[in-house]
């Protein structure tokens, strides 16, 4: 099935990520109230639309709800950035994803219930066009043009099997180098339980996958995509 999203802002950040998405297959819709943003990229995204994103009607008219994110990229306005994603939230968008410029946009965003802020960088559109198309990956860092390192999420399959049984190096060609791990610990005299995150270097072939884990894989871009798409 093809990946549809909306990028509203084009600023280098949005036209950078409205671009590499379109590239890698997705369905692409840019928003942008400036049309000469628009008319830059007209020709490598799906579909571009010039509407002021902080009216719901407009937002609503372009079938917004129907995108498997929407991603707000005004990183100059961050005024207009609020009301954008005020109203998508009262769409009920399933997922929003929201660039900032500062520390203090970003706990803003946190306060609104914006899980998901990212850096304003040419870096973080990669990171983030890689991670939107890939099911289940959490982040991706480019080693290299080839190699990445990758955080997933642990398949179905591979729950309740140790890394020696999965053998993954031989069958995808890439290499697991961590686990990261929820696990509880009693608190503080022993008040209770919380989850604490601890990090399982360079796993032995008896170590067993659980529910919940996060992988941490290095390889090839498209090795690491290949078993991503084979599970």
């Amino acid at each position: 099935m093809i990946k549809k999203f909306a990028v509203i802002g084009l600023g280098r950040f949005g036209q950078h990520l409205a671009v590499e998405l379109a590239r890698k297959g997705a369905e692409v819709l840019a928003i942008d109230a400036k049309m000469d943003r628009l008319d830059d990229i007209k020709d490598q995204v799906t579909h571009t639309v010039c509407l002021d994103s902080t009216e719901i009607k407009a937002l609503q008219s372009q079938g917004i709800t129907d995108y498997d994110a929407v991603i707000v990229g005004m990183g100059e306005n961050f005024e207009a950035c609020l009301l954008t994603v005020a109203a998508l939230q009262q769409l009920e968008v399933r997922r929003i994803i929201v660039r900032a410029t500062t520390s203090v946009h970003e706990r803003i965003l946190n306060h609104l219930g914006i899980t998901e802020v990212i850096l304003p960088a040419e870096e973080a559109a990669d990171r983030l066009s890689s991670s939107l198309m890939v099911e289940g990956m959490v982040d991706s860092f480019a080693i290299s043009s080839d190699y990445n390192i990758s955080e997933i999420n642990t398949p179905d399959d591979f729950i309740a099997r140790t890394v020696g049984e999965l053998d993954i190096h031989r069958k995808f060609g890439v290499t697991l180098v961590a686990i990261r791990r929820m696990v509880a610990k009693k608190k503080l005299l022993g008040l209770g339980v919380k989850q604490v995150e601890t990090i399982i270097g360079t796993p032995q072939a008896t170590t067993m996958i659980e529910r919940g884990d996060i992988l941490v894989i290095f390889g090839k871009k498209k090795d690491i995509e290949s078993m991503m798409e084979s599970k």
